[in-house]
């Protein structure tokens, strides 16, 4: 069996990044609903509409990218 060396620094910034992710993504969950309960009530200019969603599905991406990135510090040695 191998040991794996846990790097307290490394795993908090890997927690840092996740919780970001995950703000990122609820951030966009959110603007994508409220994009779409204003354009059904006609809050919201028409043009508006299709770069309310696409700010919402670029940070739905960039969440989804943290959520499932690792972080790996440049100083470490490659396993």
């Amino acid at each position: 069996m191998s040991k794996t060396v846990v790097n307290a620094d490394d795993s908090r910034v890997n927690v840092l990044i996740r919780l970001v992710g995950i703000l990122f993504f609820f951030l966009g969950v959110a603007m994508t609903y409220e994009t779409s309960v204003q354009a059904a009530a006609d809050g919201i200019q028409p043009p508006l509409v299709p770069v309310l969603y696409l700010c919402s599905i670029m940070l739905l991406l960039a969440g989804l990218v943290a959520i499932v990135s690792k972080y790996k510090g440049s100083g470490t040695p490659k396993a």
